[in-house]
């Protein structure tokens, strides 16, 4: 199945460098027909993001009503998402479509600059037992026929040259070729970076003010450095897929701004006021409406203890001020006579052989 696959990717390749003999051309064209098969499916996902945060707060209301009950709540959710032709994983779709043609492309990069084996067998060949036999060293493409330009192309050759840069040769493998060698696969890797850094910028300033998760930013951090790193590891045919994919969703993003953040009335507008009243309602709530209306239940069993412990309160003061009070005719302590006693007091010993001897 896989094979099928990368013979697909390969051949669709070597179409293009029918038309245009240039391999980076080729794989730029390649690129271009996977990102307008994924351009609607972006666009959709896009739109149905879009129509959920609009949607946001009569969404919130369901997960309130329905908190204690998963089941019930999966089912109101799915109803509501049906009612309003809304697909909760649009966004993804594109992204799930990309991931593989990525992984494709570049093993048909490595399936096509694959060094030819048994050079060695052939060379003993030539020189012992036949000077006419031929020595096939360099490439020896897989997945294409051998009567394709591209594989004819490639063919014993050990270098992928477009523009003068060896695309079957990584940046980071490019260092140990020389500075001048690396110069044009590093600037390749610096385009792509700021263009990934710029499209972030172009999603982050449509959103501005937008509460953004944690998860959310971490991704919007990490995404940007993958396609970095993947630029900087892999050979530089793929550097041309990313730099031409990074292009294209800016140019994607562009559209999207204008066609849908563009007016009062648009949708995107609409879905950023809603989430607005969102947060200011949960800010009013002091938290989340579940937290809101724990507090509101919670409300008049507190005021029932704050009054009981007020009550307490006043009790013990009055009691402690009853205590506290002395008669006016009670004798103080200190005014006691010196012969009196009280009952519960015990007599001196000394006091006790008085009365014997007498």
């Amino acid at each position: 199945m896989l094979n099928g696959l990368f013979e697909l990717i390969a051949n669709t390749l070597n179409f293009f460098y029918t038309l245009v003999p240039n391999y980076a051309v080729a794989i730029a064209l390649l690129t271009c027909v996977v990102m307008i098969i994924t351009t609607p499916l972006t666009l959709k996902g896009t739109r149905s993001m879009i129509e959920m945060q609009r949607l946001q707060p009569q969404i919130r209301k369901l997960q309130v009503q329905y908190k204690d009950d998963r089941q019930k709540l999966n089912e109101e959710l799915m109803a509501f998402y049906k009612e309003h032709e809304i697909n909760p994983v649009g966004g993804c779709l594109p992204l799930l479509i990309q991931a593989p043609v990525f992984s494709v492309l570049f093993y048909v990069i490595q399936g096509l600059t694959r060094d030819a084996k048994f050079v060695g067998l052939q060379q003993l060949v030539q020189q012992d037992y036949d000077p006419a036999a031929t020595i096939t060293s360099g490439f020896r493409p897989k997945y294409l026929d051998s009567s394709t330009e591209l594989y004819q192309s490639l063919l014993g050759d050990d270098h992928m040259r477009a523009f003068g840069v060896d695309l079957a040769l990584s940046p980071s493998a490019s260092l140990g070729e020389g500075f001048l060698t690396a110069v044009p696969f590093i600037g390749l890797v610096a385009v792509i970076a700021v263009l990934s850094w710029y499209q972030q910028k172009q999603i982050m300033g449509r959103n501005a003010g937008a509460e953004v998760s944690q998860q959310q930013q971490m991704m919007m951090r990490i995404g940007p450095m993958m396609y970095v790193f993947f630029a900087f590891v892999t050979p530089a045919a793929i550097g041309i897929y990313f730099l031409v994919s990074t292009l294209w969703r800016v140019g994607q993003q562009h559209y999207i701004t204008r066609a849908l953040y563009r007016g009062e009335d648009s949708v995107g507008v609409q879905a950023q006021k809603a989430m607005a009243e969102l947060r200011e309602a949960k800010k009013k709530d002091g938290g989340s409406p579940a937290k809101a209306g724990a507090a509101k239940k919670a409300g008049p069993a507190n005021k029932a203890a704050a009054k009981k412990g007020t009550a307490g309160k006043s009790s013990a003061k009055a009691s402690g001020n009853g205590s506290s009070a002395r008669p006016k005719d009670a004798t103080p302590a200190d005014k006691t006579p010196a012969g009196a006693r009280t009952s519960g007091t015990k007599p001196h010993p000394r006091s006790r052989k008085k009365k014997k001897r007498k």
